[in-house]
């Protein structure tokens, strides 16, 4: 992992970005410890902006921290994913409502649309990876861009989405992956047709089947809800 350089970018708001990018593309995964020695290392930075930050990804769920082990990331329990998807489907129906009554206010919306879309079409026929990871939050966000509410664009937990996606990749059969494809396109053409009831309930039934999906797992694909440390 390239270090952050100047002492402006080992500011702890760098180190949790570095952090996250890390859990994205699969180099801390769920349930691994964070050692600060290491982290410091890697970086190139001292122990303060470190220990900041992992206080930070713990405030906001990404990590548990205990005294004598550590912090390592965590493990999403069930109850956590099931409470994570149904605020998804929430925030992110009405961002595709917002999208399709906003298409047509800049000339870019709908270019912005075909591209992300087209990108994440041509993974349809791949398993899943960092490169589809990417194109598929890409594809979302350009959904809140289009939306233009900046408070929807706030709360929406990224991290906690990526951390889902991390946890769950191995568990996503190929008839549910085809399944999501099409949603998405369902998803695309309804924004672009500035259909906003249409945007929003294909949109929210996509999370309501990811969430359904989830529920349907073995324990043994969630931690425990305390998250106790490996």
């Amino acid at each position: 992992m390239a270090t952050l350089a100047s002492a402006q970018d080992s500011s702890p708001d760098l180190v949790v970005k570095a952090i996250s990018r890390g859990i994205e593309n699969g180099r801390y995964a769920p349930g691994q410890r964070l050692v600060e020695a290491d982290l410091t290392r890697e970086l190139g930075v001292s122990r303060g902006p470190v220990r900041e930050a992992l206080k930070r990804l713990a405030g906001e769920g990404v990590v548990s921290i205990t005294r004598h082990r550590g912090a390592w990331v965590r493990t999403r329990s069930r109850r956590e994913v099931d409470d994570t998807f149904r605020v998804l489907e929430v925030l992110t129906g009405l961002a595709a409502r917002l999208a399709a009554e906003n298409i047509d206010a800049a000339e870019p919306h709908r270019g912005w649309l075909t591209s992300a879309a087209s990108a994440l079409e041509r993974f349809r026929d791949h398993e899943e990876s960092r490169p589809l990871f990417q194109a598929r939050r890409h594809f979302w966000d350009v959904i809140l861009r289009i939306g233009g509410n900046g408070e929807v664009a706030r709360l929406m937990p990224q991290i906690q989405i990526t951390l889902l996606r991390v946890q769950f990749q191995t568990f996503v059969t190929p008839r549910q992956f085809d399944r999501q494809f099409r949603e998405y396109q369902e998803i695309a053409d309804a924004v672009a047709a500035g259909d906003p009831a249409r945007a929003e309930k294909a949109t929210r039934l996509h999370l309501r089947r990811r969430r359904e999906s989830m529920a349907s797992l073995p324990d043994e694909a969630f931690g425990w809800a305390e998250n106790a440390a490996p």
